[in-house]
């Protein structure tokens, strides 16, 4: 069944919140307050903050002192205004998937310093699993890009990315090799990505993938699919990636 495109998401209406005068100039102590409001999660990362009228009323303050402070955490990345929608919080910086594999085995060289090699790069038929993520039919076309991620000269992760066409439009001159793709969207295409969804499960090898990775046929992998989506809980990139398991752990913290 298709899956029908998120539609944007309806301002969050003006919360409760802190608001403490100082003898900072009015528009500091307004972001020093919206700021607290995002670390304390009134607002989470994706979400469209209240109106400039909203936030005059709640702050009792003028449009310009409220768009100095709006502005002030613009440049604290914080928040980022996107033309005609509004203003929206923006996520975490996301750490790419090499943070799942460690080499502590390796006593001199503990820490990973990736590089990625592009292996693929074309246009093809989205597919049931990445139609299913990106909301789409899946006989539409969606740009497909293969990675091959190493540490040293050790291969130790393929990463597979679908993207749909209008997305691909604003990122096809990214530098596909970075480390960071998501930071390098947002520097140089102004796409941000402000939530992600994985799922991890293990697997063993097959000939392309064992080939790839310098490891035996049906050798164990780890496999990771994720949707990475962007403001109003929109789609913009599915991915699926196979780790080697000899290198593998992973690490949560609970509280």
């Amino acid at each position: 069944m298709r899956k029908t495109a998120a539609q944007p998401a309806a301002p969050a209406p003006a919360p409760r919140i802190a608001f403490t005068r100082t003898q900072a100039p009015l528009y500091r102590d307004v972001a020093n307050a919206l700021e607290q409001a995002i670390a304390t999660g009134v607002w989470k990362p994706g979400d469209q903050i209240p109106t400039e009228a909203e936030l005059e009323a709640l702050f009792g303050t003028s449009r310009g002192t409220l768009r100095m402070a709006i502005s002030e955490l613009v440049r604290k990345q914080l928040l980022h205004r996107q033309a005609g929608s509004g203003t929206f919080v923006l996520g975490p910086s996301f750490k790419s998937l090499e943070r799942y594999f460690r080499y502590e085995s390796l006593a001199s060289d503990p820490r990973i310093v990736p590089h990625n090699k592009v292996l693929d790069q074309r246009f093809v038929p989205a597919g049931e699993a990445a139609a299913a993520s990106l909301g789409i039919a899946a006989d539409a076309e969606v740009a497909y890009l293969r990675r091959l991620r190493y540490h040293q000269n050790e291969p130790f992760l393929i990463v597979d990315s679908f993207f749909p066409m209008p997305v691909w439009n604003t990122i096809a001159g990214a530098d596909f090799g970075s480390d960071s793709l998501y930071d390098e969207f947002k520097q140089c295409c102004g796409l941000y990505v402000v939530c992600v969804e994985e799922y991890l499960r293990a697997d063993l090898a097959n000939d392309a993938e064992a080939a790839l990775l310098g490891i035996g046929v049906g050798s164990a992998v780890i496999r990771v699919e994720r949707t990475s989506y962007t403001f109003a809980q929109r789609p913009v990139e599915y991915r699926r990636a196979v780790g080697r398991a000899d290198r593998f752990r992973y690490h949560v913290v609970l509280r």
